[in-house]
């Protein structure tokens, strides 16, 4: 007797997938241009988000002066003058790292800044000033006023506030005050002065 076999076969089917490679982004830091040691408060950012691996992320900063941190964003002061690389390392949640890097400037305010009055008829002066961390002493040899002497400091982003004594001053003793903002460049500070005649008066200082 004959007989009808029925054979069923099944297929079975793999699907894989790819995994993009991790991206770490790019990092972004503010203030732009240089900042002043010991004052300045750099933030740090992913300007661009990681992408690839496989979320969710972490990150750890290395800033480049030995200090490190961790989190989407970190901040950081450099206590000395310098260029320094700071790092993000990215990793995924399966331990695949990637890193990205930016330069961040750092200098001072030491040095001799020439100093041009507006509005009063003082005209010009020198002023020598050395920092040391956010500590700042200052020095003018005026051939009219003598020697003044006198201290200031820094402050976050790149505020420099300086008095100055003139104390064999004729007819009597008396000081200079100098409040500004130091530019990007560390070259050029901007402010105002009081301790003349008819002051607050606005005052450059370049170097």
């Amino acid at each position: 007797m004959e007989g009808t076999v029925t054979v069923t076969q099944t297929t079975s089917t793999t699907t894989t997938t790819a995994i993009p490679q991790l991206t770490p982004g790019t990092i972004s830091t503010s203030p732009a241009g240089k900042g002043l040691a010991a004052a300045t408060l750099f933030s740090f950012a992913l300007g661009t988000a990681p992408s690839g691996g496989v979320p969710p992320y972490t990150i750890a900063w290395d800033f480049g002066d030995g200090a490190v941190g961790a989190g989407t964003t970190a901040a950081h002061i450099y206590a000395s003058p310098g260029t320094f690389t700071a790092k993000a390392t990215v990793t995924d949640s399966k331990a695949v790292s990637a890193q990205t890097s930016a330069s961040v400037a750092v200098g001072d305010v030491t040095g001799r800044w020439h100093v041009t009055y507006t509005g009063i008829a003082h005209g010009s002066q020198d002023i020598l000033l050395v920092q040391n961390q956010t500590d700042v002493t200052a020095t003018i040899n005026d051939p009219v006023d003598k020697l003044g002497s006198g201290a200031g400091s820094v402050s976050n982003p790149r505020t420099l506030s300086v008095s100055v004594a003139f104390a064999g001053a004729l007819p009597a003793p008396y000081a200079l005050t100098f409040i500004g903002k130091v530019d990007e460049s560390l070259a050029t500070w901007i402010g105002t002065v009081t301790g003349f005649a008819g002051c607050p008066c606005g005052f450059t200082a370049t170097r």
